[in-house]
């Protein structure tokens, strides 16, 4: 049985098209690509409303980016937890 995805900008590929993460790492590799970052750009409109919203802890905000830094935001826990939350709100 053939499976044809539905939403694609280059047509329609099946499963067959997914690599495996070995293949994914060579590719990686062959085109030189050393590391991957992720990175967010805000408008000047989103970050003038998040000045201007008093709600916000930035102790908190100060407090996570320093445990993001380090390493040590993401924990187990911490996944279980937002799954569970997930698959409740999915029902």
């Amino acid at each position: 049985m053939n499976i044809w995805g539905v939403f694609s900008t280059q047509g329609s590929q099946g499963v067959g098209a997914v690599k495996s993460l070995d293949a994914a790492q060579a590719a990686v590799k062959q085109q030189g690509v050393g590391e991957v970052h992720d990175a967010v750009t805000l408008s000047v409109d989103a970050v003038r409303s998040a000045d201007a919203a008093a709600d916000i802890r930035f102790d908190r905000v100060n407090a996570i980016r320093a445990a993001i830094a380090d390493g040590s935001y993401d924990t187990d826990d911490k996944l279980d937890i937002a799954l569970d939350r997930l698959l409740d709100r999915l029902g």
